[in-house]
């Protein structure tokens, strides 16, 4: 109906105002925190006014691309204030580039500098404060979606579950069409009312009680349906929206993107919350640059001068494994082998003791004195620190394979190549050298369909556990 319409650009129009406004203060402050509050100040004002201005354009137009002006109710917060600080980034640096082109000299540093942070405090406040009046509201009957289900499946059950239980994202379920009367068995026990077949969503849509139309039926067996539900809500100006599941696929998630105008369904395996990804590399790249200067003086040179004492070769042992979608890489670590333990690897092939394409023997005759205590302990796995430091691998993932192991992969197990392999992960924590090839992989496939900063935590939690204890180490 017009009435979303204009309820939506009002929504917009009153977002823009008050981001402006937050800007407008934060530009005020970084005025007063660079220069006294005297007429030099005023001065001031008038002088970066036209900064302000340029910046409220660009800001304008980066919140639209970031979809900052809409009110998503299934959207995540983490997700909206990534958006915002993409925003906040795209705005300043267009801003200062013309600013430096249009002017003589450049903009105050120190004004700069306190701008930043005041508008990005303000914003993302604003934000959060937002995400808690709307969730209030919505907790107490207020600002609610009326939506009407077609279709009775064992989707569209999922479906309400999901929003009846999801009370902030206020969704409110009137009733189902189905036209077959027996299928509504599916949502037995389920406070949902049936409202008569699919033909009689004409006269719901012309009552007005409807804000959305949530299509859960199967597009192969229903698509003159689903085309027929889908013109009638787009000729009474209705949102219509289907369920993405098209196809049975085990693991894979869909999600619908861009390419310009062009709508592309996305079928995906991975993880694609990029302010989560954004968070997790830039742990990786903390945590990995202070042990590095920590251990550098504790560890690593102490290592160092054991392995060169006891035998021959180099301290690091750097060995080609597979990575992220198939790109090769050389992995570090401490040398715990005698310097041709590979050429006698083919020799004791018959001794695996692993199942699958992995190698893997308790009494290695390759390993040195000293590589025990390293393997024991995990200490040959730190020089890795300086490939997660590089971004060839994570902190927390699947193991790095080598490309012999690679090539003996099911497609399904493939699949632990979706992700950037980690120094630690699921199987370590599991059992590590006591955990089989299957339910090895096993392991890595549940991490990656299932991943959280959260769990990433966890994990690093019990592999320290592990290390100290010396469980499972080969």
């Amino acid at each position: 109906m017009m009435g979303n319409r204009w309820r939506e650009l009002g929504v917009a129009w009153v977002l823009l105002f008050l981001d402006t406004a937050g800007i407008f203060g934060a530009y005020l402050w970084a005025v007063y925190a660079t220069l006294p509050w005297d007429s030099t100040y005023q001065k001031a004002l008038l002088e970066l006014c036209p900064y302000f201005v340029i910046f409220s354009v660009f800001w304008s137009g980066s919140a639209i691309d970031q979809h900052l002006l809409e009110l998503w109710r299934t959207e995540e917060l983490g997700t909206r204030l990534f958006g915002v600080v993409h925003a906040v980034g795209d705005a300043l640096v267009f801003s200062v580039a013309l600013m430096a082109l249009a002017s003589s000299g450049p903009l105050p540093r120190e004004f700069l500098l306190n701008f930043s942070v005041a508008m990005l405090v303000c914003l993302v406040f604003f934000r959060m404060a937002l995400r808690v009046v709307i969730a209030a509201l919505r907790h107490r009957g207020l600002n609610h979606c009326r939506v009407l289900l077609v279709g009775a499946n064992d989707r569209t059950a999922h479906l309400f579950d999901v929003l009846a239980r999801s009370r902030d994202h206020g969704y409110e379920v009137i009733g189902i069409l189905e036209t077959d009367a027996e299928r509504m068995a599916e949502m037995e026990g389920r406070d949902v009312a049936y409202l008569g077949p699919v033909e009689a969503l004409e006269d719901k849509v012309a009552k007005g009680d409807v804000d959305e139309v949530l299509i859960g039926l199967p597009v192969r067996s229903n698509y003159e349906t689903i085309q027929h539900v889908a013109h009638l809500c787009q000729g009474s100006n209705l949102r219509v929206r289907m369920i993405a599941d098209l196809f049975s696929l085990r693991t894979a998630t869909s999600r619908l993107m861009y390419v310009e105008d062009i709508p592309v369904l996305s079928l995906s395996t991975i993880p694609e919350v990029r302010w989560k990804l954004a968070v997790k590399r830039a742990l990786d790249i903390v945590v990995s640059t202070v042990l590095l200067l920590v251990l550098a003086p504790v560890l690593f040179l102490p290592v160092a001068i054991l392995i060169k004492l006891e035998s021959k070769g180099p301290v690091f042992f750097a060995q080609e494994r597979v990575g992220q979608n198939g790109r090769r890489f050389r992995m570090l670590k401490f040398r715990s082998m005698v310097q041709n333990a590979e050429e006698l690897k083919a020799r004791l092939a018959a001794q695996n003791e692993a199942d699958g394409p992995v190698f893997k023997m308790r009494e290695d005759p390759r390993i040195t004195r000293i590589g025990k205590y390293l393997r024991k302990y995990s200490l040959d796995e730190f020089p890795q620190l300086i490939n997660v430091f590089l971004g060839q691998m994570s902190l927390v993932g699947p193991r790095p394979p080598i490309f012999s192991e690679v090539v003996q992969y099911s497609w399904d197990q493939r699949r632990r190549l979706s992700v950037k392999p980690g120094m630690t992960g699921l199987w370590q924590v599991s059992g590590r050298s006591d955990v089989g090839f299957s339910e090895w992989v096993e392991l890595d496939l549940a991490y990656i369909d299932n991943w959280s900063l959260w769990e990433d935590f966890v994990i690093l939690l019990k592999t320290f556990r592990a290390v100290v204890e010396g469980r499972g180490a080969a």
